[in-house]
């Protein structure tokens, strides 16, 4: 057996963009998940704004450590997107869960 035709034989062609189109113009978010993706959105933006807020100490200068010049908080940036990221996946998982169980539901109604 020649491995190239097994390769050839296996071989499937990648999803065209209109495919993919297609297939996420049918997808439609109930209540959570729009909720779960407008709440990223702000967060995301309220993350910078919070990183220029609470700046970061650059450099301290004398015995008693007072800031000479601060920058940008990128940890506390982060840390916020991390936590909202996870506070939406947790409400987009919430709505996913019931689109799921709405649609099992449709399903059993229609073999009834």
């Amino acid at each position: 057996m020649n491995m190239f035709e097994e390769i050839e034989r296996e071989k499937e062609e990648l999803p065209k963009l209109r495919n993919i189109t297609n297939e996420m113009s049918k997808q439609t978010f109930n209540g959570y998940q729009k909720f779960a993706i407008i709440t990223f959105l702000v967060c995301f933006c309220f993350g910078i704004i919070l990183g220029n807020l609470f700046p970061a100490c650059g450099s301290s200068s004398n015995f008693y450590g007072t800031c000479t010049t601060t920058e940008f908080n990128f940890s506390l940036m982060v840390f916020f997107w991390f936590i909202s990221f996870l506070v939406c996946l947790f409400f987009y998982a919430i709505g996913h869960i019931i689109s799921l169980l709405t649609s099992i539901d449709e399903h059993l109604r229609k073999s009834k």
